[in-house]
């Protein structure tokens, strides 16, 4: 007796064989489907941009990245080219960086990071005010009086966004970033010279010279010089012509009248 063979009907192998050719022509019709709405959201001014939101600056920083930023305005935020908008907001020499945000269906929000503005540069009769990394931010103007103020005894070419790179302009635009919050007297004027560096400062009781020496630990040396200067006693003051703290821990007050002690 012969054994028996089980076929399975061809309708019943076509039922349960998974259908691939169908999947791959509804997958690329989908793919097509996305291509187009993605076409169509980009040439659609349902989201064009209508609005900037700016933050994280100084109202003059934030009217220039405005400007800037303008001319995105009316674009698409679908296809938006945000590489290029934080390039040209970093070209600012006011803005240190940027990020953005797209909130849809028209805004566009930016956030400016600024350069803070730490000196003032003299060359020759022109002053430019310095970013801690000594970026050019401006020329001076009234509004950098109180910043601290130097001057380079050689011309370096200097122009709105460019870096200065002066090996003494760096240093003394090192030691002004080291300078403790909330320092008890205001730096007027810095000097470097033969390798000593001097802060000219504007105390409420006088106006007396922090004498640093040469420019190495100058963070341990602005400390030591703030706590003098808070604790200086009343007594003391009017004749306290400089403080020396080339050495931060022997801090030397004394006058120019008379011999160091």
């Amino acid at each position: 007796m012969r054994p028996l063979a089980l076929v399975q009907p061809r309708s019943v192998r076509v039922g349960v064989a998974f259908p691939w050719r169908r999947a791959a022509v509804f997958g690329a019709a989908l793919l097509a489907g996305l291509g187009l709405l993605y076409l169509g959201a980009r040439a659609t001014p349902v989201f064009a941009v209508r609005s900037l939101e700016i933050s994280g600056a100084p109202r003059q920083v934030r009217q220039e990245a405005r400007a800037t930023a303008s001319r995105f305005v009316g674009k698409s935020l679908v296809g938006f080219d945000g590489a290029e908008l934080i390039r040209e907001l970093e070209v600012l020499p006011s803005v240190r960086s940027a990020t953005y945000d797209r909130d849809f269906p028209n805004t566009l929000r930016i956030v400016v990071r600024p350069e803070v503005p730490v000196a003032v540069m003299e060359v020759g009769e022109d002053g430019w005010v310095l970013s801690e990394r000594g970026r050019v931010i401006r020329s001076a103007a009234s509004s950098a009086r109180r910043l601290p103020r130097f001057r380079l005894p050689v011309r370096v070419p200097v122009s709105p966004g460019s870096f200065v790179d002066d090996p003494a302009a760096r240093t003394i635009l090192t030691a002004l970033a080291d300078l403790p919050s909330r320092f008890p007297a205001r730096v007027v004027a810095v000097q470097l010279e033969n390798r000593t560096l001097t802060l000219e400062l504007e105390a409420t009781w006088g106006t007396p010279e922090l004498r640093l020496g040469e420019p190495v630990d100058v963070a341990a040396k602005l400390a030591a010089g703030a706590l003098v200067l808070r604790r200086l006693p009343a007594s003391e003051r009017p004749v306290a012509d400089y403080l020396d703290v080339s050495l931060p821990e022997r801090v030397v007050v004394g006058s120019n009248s008379q011999p160091e002690g």
